[in-house]
């Protein structure tokens, strides 16, 4: 994944909804290919995502609205506002570039 401190906009048009994505994914512990099959994502289109390349469909982040409690907000803005209190703690114990610290940026 690409730091705050290197992006190319062009190459990673979403690489917020990616940063968000994998600290998602890393506060279940999971691999990259263990968490795309648990969400019933193909690998390559997950890492796409996780990456910044591509964006996800609102039916598609729906699978870890469902799954995990998060919101769109959270997937496509990084509000944390309504996250499972687990969740946030956990989210906010994780080192990230602030990837769930966006709550007041203008949506991805």
């Amino acid at each position: 994944m690409v730091t705050n401190h290197e992006i190319d906009e062009a190459k990673y048009p979403y690489w917020r909804i990616g940063q968000r994505l994998q600290a998602l994914r890393e506060t279940t512990g999971m691999s990259k290919t263990k968490y795309a099959a648990f969400c019933g994502y193909n690998y390559t289109r997950y890492i796409n995502w996780e990456s910044g390349h591509r964006r996800m469909l609102p039916d598609e982040a729906e699978v870890l609205c469902d799954k995990f409690g998060v919101t769109l907000d959270f997937i496509y803005r990084g509000i944390e506002a309504q996250l499972p209190h687990s969740l946030a703690i956990a989210l906010s114990s994780n080192p990230r570039d602030s990837a769930t610290k966006t709550s007041n940026e203008m949506p991805d």
